[in-house]
């Protein structure tokens, strides 16, 4: 067992497994861990990521054989979110591709490393004097392990612990921590990094980080905090779906697709799908409040009484006070903002509107790290603070201004 599992269960943690790594599924208490990403800090091991790399002056060459997306965009501690498809153009995994000095290194939560690496090597095949000066393709799952810091607070503690480069760092850029990295990176709409370091060192980086972040009232999670987040900011999720329905254009995520680039696997059939045009494709729903009937996974989608589609998914947001999920629904009714739906449930029907995703505005969105932090009182917490707080200074301006008038004309002599 890794001293990081060790401590996980010394504090009663309910542990899972993905991708083969023991890892915490919750702390305890989801609502708590749910409103600890969205208003100040969560910390969780994300472990269960693949790791790979590959390194030499062709390497890109070789990810641009595989990814959907183009590495050729990104530059030193620069990364990128890109997708990798099959021949039918099918999503395998998301990743996220990290540009580190003279290598490649690829994460991803649904596959791991040796996956990655095999992919790779099978793109190789039959272009090994092309790509002669590939050096080496590794997994490195046995070697690094990640951390993920998530919610509107977490670049303050991580300036506490790393410094304040850590303020100015990028979307989508990585910065060295000695010989680890920290990426900026997240899916849920949050401020989010991700401490890429050696697995004996996890254990040392939650602890300190742990201490760290009481004062920021920072709470340890696990995996399924995922499942709401996820609900209130879609993004690719595999045990969702049934394998099928695994095309990219029907999942409204072209934007990480590359049309214009010569070959990757799987071009050629989305070529063709846009072609001919798809059936059906993925669409919000929304219903307000918490129904008494709740829509499950399949069930039917009517307009009328003609079928149009099925639920993808769905939940609660005690939050919003709403039932968000998803639908995949016949390409001419997939449009956001549209009433006149229902789901026909085993309890019966259900009334619903599409909806345009993500479902929330997050609350990252209102803070600035350049203006604002969760413990200097001195400064103000978020944007609507900080507007409360120039409210009162200008009223505080005026009646200044006021009793000084008043001090002046009383001390002027009367005619």
């Amino acid at each position: 067992m890794s001293k990081l599992a060790a401590i996980h269960q010394r504090n009663q943690a309910i542990m899972g497994e993905r991708n083969g790594k023991a890892i915490p599924l919750t702390y305890g208490d989801l609502k708590e861990e749910h409103k600890a990403v969205r208003h100040n800090i969560l910390m969780t091991d994300y472990s269960h990521f693949g790791i790979a790399s590959v390194s030499g002056e062709s390497a890109y060459e070789l990810l641009n054989l595989v990814v959907a997306g183009d590495v050729s965009a990104i530059r030193d501690e620069q990364a990128m979110y890109s997708v990798i498809l099959d021949d039918e153009g099918h999503i395998v995994t998301d990743l996220y591709i990290l540009c580190d000095d003279e290598r490649f290194i690829l994460i991803s939560e649904w596959v791991n490393g040796e996956a990655m690496c095999t992919l790779l090597r099978n793109a190789l095949e039959g272009k090994e004097e092309e790509l002669a000066d590939i050096q080496d393709i590794l997994s490195l799952d046995d070697e690094l392990g990640i951390l993920h810091f998530e919610g509107p607070y977490c670049w303050e503690l991580l300036a506490e612990l790393y410094g304040m480069d850590v303020v100015g760092l990028p979307f989508q850029e990585h910065m060295h921590i000695d010989d680890n990295l920290l990426l900026r990176s997240g899916k849920h709409g949050e401020f989010s990094y991700k401490l890429i370091a050696p697995r004996d060192e996890l254990a040392d980086a939650w602890l300190q980080a742990q201490d760290a972040g009481e004062k920021y009232d920072l709470r340890l999670g696990g995996l399924d905090y995922q499942r709401l987040v996820r609900l209130e900011n879609p993004c690719w999720e595999p045990a969702l779906l049934p394998q099928g329905n695994h095309c990219p254009i029907e999942l409204q995520m072209q934007w990480a697709i590359r049309y214009d680039k010569e070959d990757f696997v799987g071009i050629n059939a989305l070529r063709e799908r846009l072609e001919h045009g798809v059936s059906q494709r993925a669409v919000g729903l929304l219903i307000p409040g918490q129904p008494a009937i709740k829509p499950q996974p399949c069930d039917g989608v009517f307009f009328n009484d003609e079928k149009v589609g099925w639920v993808i998914n769905g939940g609660y947001s005690e939050e919003s006070d709403a039932w968000f999920g998803r639908l995949m629904l016949n390409s001419e009714y997939a449009y956001a903002d549209i009433p006149y739906f229902h789901i026909q449930t085993a309890s019966g029907s259900v009334p619903m509107n599409t909806a345009a995703t993500p479902f929330i505005r997050n609350f990252s969105f209102l803070v600035n790290p350049t203006e604002h932090s969760y413990i200097d009182s001195t400064r103000p917490k978020h944007l609507l603070e900080q507007l409360e707080w120039k409210k009162q200074k200008e009223q505080e301006e005026k009646e200044r201004k006021a009793a000084e008038e008043s001090a002046e004309a009383q001390a002027s002599p009367t005619e």
